[in-house]
């Protein structure tokens, strides 16, 4: 990925966690933090899926589309997880 994407990403990606999480803790602090979490997946899984939706209906699979996903999830998540499969 290019600096610039990267970047983008980066800084879009930051600014939409800061919202969706202003927006739960404004709405639904009365929840456990699984609900939450839930919610907040939830949330951001419209997202994902919206943004996939065109690339579908050129043709795309939806398993190419998941597998995306899962690639990029894993190396998002890699500095936290310490390479852990679970």
């Amino acid at each position: 990925m290019s600096e610039d994407l990267l970047e983008f990403s980066n800084r879009v990606g930051g600014e939409l966690t800061v919202l969706l999480t202003e927006r739960v803790k404004a709405e639904l602090s009365q929840l456990s933090d699984q609900d939450r979490l839930t919610a907040m997946l939830g949330a951001t899984l419209v997202a994902v899926a919206t943004v996939l939706r065109d690339p579908v209906e050129r043709g795309w699979s939806a398993d190419k589309a998941v597998s995306f996903c899962s690639k990029w999830l894993r190396e998002l998540l890699e500095p936290v997880a310490g390479g852990s499969d679970t």
